[in-house]
């Protein structure tokens, strides 16, 4: 069990893209701990008493993203949005840990087939484990809310701790979702929720329009043409998800182990991120580095992903 889960927390770093986005100083082994192998830990130990299909891993990522990036590291929290809270990047903050976590899993199925082997008990140590992780996650909480760490670093607005209660809310209704899901037939109908497609959409959707917006503005076009290719933009994506909804009923219900679409997006993400941290080095923290994975890594490899999580069943 602690081999597999090493060895996607290990992918899961890689595909994350944090090494892009935060710099290798920030991913160091603790980044490691927490939230990845404690995570997977946590998965491969419930595998034996509960089936886990690609679905119930999606929203345990997404879960784990709310707790991470909303509660204990506050990246989605910034003083000037409405609540603290970056909306829209918390969206797709969701998507990108759903699809982390099944990028991973899928990938250490590739590299390390489970075979017919029984999934193994969860043991003292993995318990151990468990427990001493996230209660040293628990403390570097309290200490830097204590001494307001968190206020001093992100300049979060007076809403912090209901920004907080909200985010600890929302990891905790997608947890309980994935927990019913693991012990529903659910996972055997035909096509994802509603909710899971509007939510693909939008990450799929959101780096387009940012990326056209910006373009026109830097070419200094009228605004009537930046609202009309963001709306061209809007139509096809909207057609282009539609079509998938309709002909979602012809999908393989057989989980696919190996999708090409699926390892071509993990591989995507873990290279392109690698080559831009050893690319700009120190210049990782300008901004054309968030635009350059947002355009060349970010939006390609989200796209391939909700392509062939929403048209198949990938094996976990």
């Amino acid at each position: 069990m602690l081999a597999r889960s090493l060895l996607a927390a290990a992918l899961a770093l890689l595909i994350s893209g944090d090494a892009a986005r935060l710099g290798w100083d920030a991913v160091g082994p603790w980044h490691l701990l927490f939230p990845y192998l404690w995570l997977f830990v946590l998965i491969e130990g419930f595998r034996a008493r509960r089936r886990l299909s690609d679905g119930a891993v999606f929203l345990a990522g997404a879960a784990m993203a709310m707790l991470y990036g909303g509660v204990y590291a506050k990246d989605l929290q910034q003083g000037f949005h409405p609540f603290g809270v970056d909306w829209l990047g918390a969206l797709c903050a969701a998507f990108d840990g759903g699809m982390t976590a099944v990028l991973a899993l899928h990938g250490a199925d590739r590299l390390r087939p489970r075979g017919d082997e029984e999934p193994a008990e969860m043991g003292m140590l993995a318990i151990g484990f468990l427990v001493f992780v996230l209660g040293a996650a628990a403390a570097v909480y309290g200490v830097k809310t204590a001494f307001n760490f968190y206020r001093a670093d992100r300049m979060l607005g007076p809403t912090w701790l209901v920004a907080d209660i909200l985010f600890a809310a929302a990891a905790w209704a997608l947890a309980r979702r994935a927990w019913s899901r693991s012990e529903s037939e659910e996972e055997a109908e035909r096509g994802r929720e509603p909710w899971v497609w509007g939510l693909a959409g939008l990450a799929v959707w959101l780096p387009g329009a940012r990326i056209i917006a910006r373009a026109c503005m830097a070419a200094e076009l009228p605004g009537v043409l930046l609202y009309f290719f963001v709306g061209s933009w809007t139509l096809v994506a909207a057609v282009i998800f539609w079509r998938l909804w309709r002909e979602q009923a012809h999908g393989d219900l057989f989980p696919v182990s190996g999708s090409r679409p699926a390892l071509a997006a993990a591989a995507w993400r873990a290279a392109g991120a690698l080559l831009l941290v050893a690319w700009l080095g120190a210049d990782l923290n300008d901004a054309s580095a968030a635009g350059i994975f947002s355009a060349a890594i970010d939006w390609p490899s989200r796209a391939l992903f909700a392509w062939a999580f929403l048209t198949s069943r990938l094996k976990v």
